[in-house]
């Protein structure tokens, strides 16, 4: 599997985290055994989604060049 497809399936991946968490979480949420405020935590999704999607573009469009 090369990273194009590998960023595309973590962005995907951050967008149902970001869904879900509007969804079925509380005002609070624990990631890496840290108990974080569920703003920070779709924060921190929504940059590594945004990451990701940017990073899958950038390749993909250097690819079909």
């Amino acid at each position: 599997m090369n990273k194009i497809t590998l960023n595309l399936i973590i962005g995907i991946l951050g967008i149902g985290t970001l869904i879900y968490s509007f969804y079925g979480m509380g005002e609070t949420t624990t990631l890496f055994t840290f108990e974080i405020n569920i703003w920070v935590y779709r924060l921190i999704w929504a940059v590594v989604t945004v990451g990701s999607f940017y990073e899958h573009f950038k390749k993909a469009k250097q690819n079909n060049d």
